[in-house]
């Protein structure tokens, strides 16, 4: 019995050596949320800011302590899905402002590494209890992703927090929430030209010409096409004339919908001209309405 007494004392003090590693703990949070606005898809929608992480030890544990901090997706980002639909649109977290470095759950860089992986790093409480450490990321919306209907697109970004590697103890996990907006949008892709025609005096036949332009707006949104007015005279020569639209509304894919303008100048005009050549302009407005 006097044996087993000391080995079991013997043994109380090799484990009392050891400093306790796994009470700390964090919280984790994105500073600005990801939101974004995909306002046109010939461009990128990005989004710079920093992960905050805020940690709490426990007086046992040692006062520096090596973290790595994983993020949940691949070397080519995620996807977020339309709330009302089952449309989805590819958004990537970097974890450099240069939009370089995408933040996986493998591996470990050093933060703001261009190279892809999670991130290692050391926690440095001293004599305290709590430390507080920030992250840079840039989440970045490619373009052209075309046919993406307008609306709420929502993703999210699981976050581990461990010790020392990616196999080590849970120290922390979190999700953050990812919302990329498509608003309803409309451009003319190719602006209406001035149309130019030549109006013989008391011309038997109608005048005419056309101009073409073309519209591009965000798939599924429904637009009109109009002009200010439809019939008008052009000044200084006195010619009256009529303008009519190829289509006057649709609905957005995309991608360039081609239209034309069409003018009409009356027939049988004498017109206003004291030379012998003379000419004169008018403006019109076309407006799409979305």
């Amino acid at each position: 019995m006097k044996n087993v007494s000391r080995l079991f004392f013997g043994l109380a003090l090799v484990l009392a050596a050891f400093p306790s590693i796994g009470a700390v703990s964090c919280s984790i949070s994105a500073a600005p949320e990801l939101k974004v606005i995909y306002a046109a898809f010939w461009s990128n929608a990005d989004l710079p800011g920093t992960i905050n992480i805020n940690c709490t030890r426990d007086p046992s544990d040692p006062p520096n302590y090596n973290i790595w901090i994983g993020m949940g997706q691949g070397a080519n980002g995620n996807n977020a899905t339309l709330e009302t639909g089952t449309a989805t649109i590819a958004y990537e977290l970097f974890h450099n402002t240069a939009a370089a470095g995408t933040w996986t759950s493998v591996g470990g860089v050093p933060p703001g590494s261009n190279n892809d992986g999670a991130v290692d790093d050391q926690l440095r409480f001293g004599q305290g209890t709590t430390d507080n450490a920030s992250y840079a990321f840039y989440l970045r919306v490619r373009s052209w992703q075309i046919f993406k209907p307008a609306g709420v697109y929502v993703g999210s970004l699981p976050i581990t927090i461990r010790r020392n590697n990616s196999n080590g103890t849970i120290v922390a996990t979190d999700t953050l929430p990812v919302y990329i907006s498509v608003p309803r949008a409309c451009r003319f892709s190719t602006p209406p030209s001035a149309i130019s025609i030549t109006y013989p005096a008391f011309s038997a036949t109608a005048v005419t010409g056309t101009s073409n332009f073309a519209v591009t707006c965000t798939q599924g949104t429904d637009y009109t096409i109009a002009l200010d007015r439809t019939r008008s005279v052009i000044p200084t020569v006195e010619l009256a004339y009529g303008l009519s639209l190829s289509q006057t509304d649709a609905t957005g894919t995309a991608v360039a919908q081609p239209y034309a303008v069409n003018i009409s100048v009356d027939p049988g005009q004498a017109g206003r001209c004291t030379v012998s050549t003379c000419t004169g302009t008018d403006t019109r407005t076309l407006t799409v309405t979305y």
